[in-house]
């Protein structure tokens, strides 16, 4: 399930990701309100989960990817439930950060082979887009 990580280029960022969604896994666990559920959904929405708080954002369509056939509504359930277990927990509200499309841009435009100039200008749009607060 990690090779969706290996785009970020940085090694050290998989180790931290990795550490994060098992720190989350092991809070959920600890709970133990997690037996008779998708436990390929279950990781997924970990992983989903640490990517959004360590601000590497991936969408539920590359994280289902690799989620050995647990689909995006199951990832998303999975990411609804493990969210309101540890609010409960923590008594508080668990942070994971806005995404914008700027977030994903890069790396999108990477995968396409699109050339510098035209990221630079897909960046510039995006940008002015956030400015203006298009959506």
């Amino acid at each position: 399930m990690w090779s969706i990580l290996l785009s970020s280029g940085d090694g050290s960022v998989i180790v931290i990701l990795k550490d994060r969604a098992n720190e989350i896994y092991k809070k959920v666990e600890d709970q133990k309100s997690i037996r008779g559920r998708n436990q390929d959904a279950i990781l997924a929405a970990c992983l989903y989960i640490a990517c959004r708080q360590e601000d590497k954002p991936r969408t539920v369509k590359e994280i289902c990817s690799v989620a050995n056939g647990a689909t995006k509504k199951e990832i998303g359930r999975a990411k609804e439930y493990i969210v309101k277990l540890l609010e409960v927990e923590m008594g508080q509200s668990m942070e994971m950060g806005t995404i914008h499309a700027g977030d994903f841009l890069r790396r999108f435009c990477s995968h396409l082979g699109m050339a510098n100039q035209a990221v630079k200008a897909a960046q510039e749009a995006v940008q002015k887009s956030e400015e203006l607060d298009i959506r």
